[in-house]
């Protein structure tokens, strides 16, 4: 990745000048060569045998017909003329015809693509239909993301921690999931009011909708649209460990959780852990624009995330005290309706504490339940905007 990275700086650095009048001037290439060869006091035949390149392609270079110039070519050529390659490389592509031009802004285009996006995962995604056909591709991002031109996307990623030139394929993919999220709270603007205090009052109530698998769920995320509080549901891409993210757009709290393990108590565990931070961290992830977890990140602790979740949707205490009969599912469902809270939840943190994921997943109901009524499918929707109208209409009601 890192040499495919460095190729494609200097490529670029070679076809920018295509957009820059600068110093080098603009007398063609063949006014430049004449004059040095007067300068030099030699005819056009001895510069073609003292730079060994012959009468006919020279010529063509001259008159502006030659379709391509291989780089032993231009170098020869630039050092004849005493000029920086690039320098060279300047004053020869302004004469180029306008199709040729074309080609070289349509491969600058190409290895954009190439460099901000992981296009095999996309495809896998199902993001895109193809991994080579980059018109079609560029169509797809600009028209996802209501974009004027590809070149914005860079613009809008919002990732100073990464660098732009030296990416994996993780951070492109991450880059992707961040800015498909960004842009729908953007858009979603929730008219609101954020109130903290009444969040702190709603956050104890949650836990009984967890026992509504089907509606429970998007129950909470509309009671916590109302109180300034923006939650969605974004699927998980390839390559990426996130496993849920909290934004602060326009002063707000936006939060993202995922199907990472496709599990239906995480969902709720994703969400509870989010609105910690939210309640905590809101300063820090303001300053940062984003925080997501499971990813590397210096300014917050998780523990304390992790250990706020647990306790409003099944404490350690609990979990101690049903241990004993885990196996005996009536009493597990008859503990889990005291405690206002799903069998699977029980379940989850018992596989969690004992390292043991295999033991109760039979237990586990279908996420697709939960999630249908969030789950918009984004990255089958034709662009953001689509998706964000659907969200407004059939959930948050603006």
């Amino acid at each position: 990745m890192n040499e495919d990275s460095d190729f494609i700086e200097a490529f670029n650095r070679l076809i920018e000048p295509l957009h820059i009048n600068d110093d080098v001037g603009e007398e063609p290439f063949s006014v430049l060569f004449n004059k040095r060869i007067k300068e030099l006091g030699i005819t056009q035949s001895r510069a073609e045998a003292m730079l060994g390149i012959e009468k006919k392609s020279l010529n063509s270079i001259l008159n502006r017909e030659a379709k391509r110039v291989d780089i032993i070519t231009i170098i020869k050529l630039a050092q004849f003329l005493n000029l920086p390659v690039d320098d060279f490389v300047k004053v020869y592509l302004q004469e180029l015809p306008s199709e040729q031009i074309g080609d070289l802004e349509k491969a600058k285009r190409n290895n954009f693509i190439v460099q901000n996006f992981d296009l095999p995962q996309l495809h896998k995604s199902k993001f895109i239909s193809s991994k080579t056909d980059y018109d079609n591709i560029e169509n797809r991002i600009t028209s996802f993301f209501g974009l004027e031109s590809i070149y914005d996307f860079a613009k809008e990623i919002v990732t100073p921690a990464f660098s732009r030139t030296k990416r994996s394929a993780s951070d492109l993919m991450r880059e992707f999931w961040v800015q498909s999220a960004l842009s729908q709270f953007k858009l979603l603007e929730n008219p609101n009011e954020y109130q903290r205090e009444k969040l702190i009052d709603l956050i104890p109530k949650i836990r009984p909708y967890t026992r509504n698998v089907k509606k429970g769920l998007v129950t909470v995320v509309k009671a916590l649209f109302s109180i300034g509080v923006t939650v969605i549901y974004q699927e998980s891409l390839p390559n990426i460990s996130v496993r849920g993210a909290t934004f602060v757009v326009n002063g707000k709290p936006c939060i993202v959780i995922n199907d990472l393990y496709k599990r239906y108590p995480t969902l709720w565990f994703s969400l509870m852990h989010e609105l910690h931070h939210v309640l905590y961290d809101f300063a820090e992830i303001e300053q940062v624009k984003y925080h997501l977890t499971g990813e590397p990140d210096l300014w917050l602790k998780e523990e304390k995330a992790n250990d706020f979740a647990r306790e409003y949707l099944f404490s350690h205490k609990r979990s101690k005290y049903i241990e004993p009969f885990i196996n005996e599912s009536v009493l597990v469902r008859e503990y889990a309706e005291k405690s206002q809270v799903h069998p699977s939840i029980i379940y989850n943190f018992y596989m969690y504490d004992n390292n043991n994921w295999a033991k109760f997943k039979n237990m586990m109901p279908d996420i697709s339940l939960a999630i249908d009524n969030l789950n918009v499918n984004i990255w089958r929707s034709e662009s953001v905007e689509e998706t964000v109208e659907k969200l407004k209409t059939e959930i948050f009601n603006v």
